[in-house]
């Protein structure tokens, strides 16, 4: 099945991850994901970027970031404050100086977030050289 995007006012790096996170899942390399579509928004709530859909047909609420920035401190606190508008953050490192972070500093920077309490960020999703690098 091919990417459904449900937001007419997805950017093109939305839509591009969502369809390359879409592939990933039909082809069982995403875990626990079936299938990935773009959440339309809603009028004043803050809404994820995609829904992953479960095989118990749950769903999850994921959001795409974009950082420029190579500061992990930096890029936690982004990943926190999608506390309440997605419990699943989808990373794309390329940009700018994101694409000098190394694996290990990402996944330094991972393991603070979730051990950090007070969110509801249960799921990072990295992404890099069109590769998912880290799903913790």
């Amino acid at each position: 099945m091919s990417y459904i995007n449900n937001n007419p006012r997805a950017t093109p790096d939305e839509i591009r991850v969502g369809e390359f996170l879409n592939n990933k899942a039909e082809a069982g390399q995403l875990t626990g994901v079936i299938r990935v579509e773009g959440t339309a928004e809603r009028p004043n709530i803050r809404t994820g970027d995609y829904s992953f859909f479960h095989p118990d047909a749950t769903q999850t609420s994921a959001d795409l970031m974009q950082p420029q920035t190579r500061l992990t401190r930096s890029l936690a606190q982004n990943i926190i404050e999608k506390d309440g508008q997605a419990e699943i953050v989808v990373v794309e490192l390329g940009v700018g100086d994101s694409a000098l972070l190394e694996v290990d500093e990402v996944q330094r920077m991972i393991q603070g977030v979730i051990n950090t309490p007070g969110h509801s960020i249960d799921r990072i999703i990295i992404i890099k050289d069109s590769q998912i690098i880290v799903d913790v």
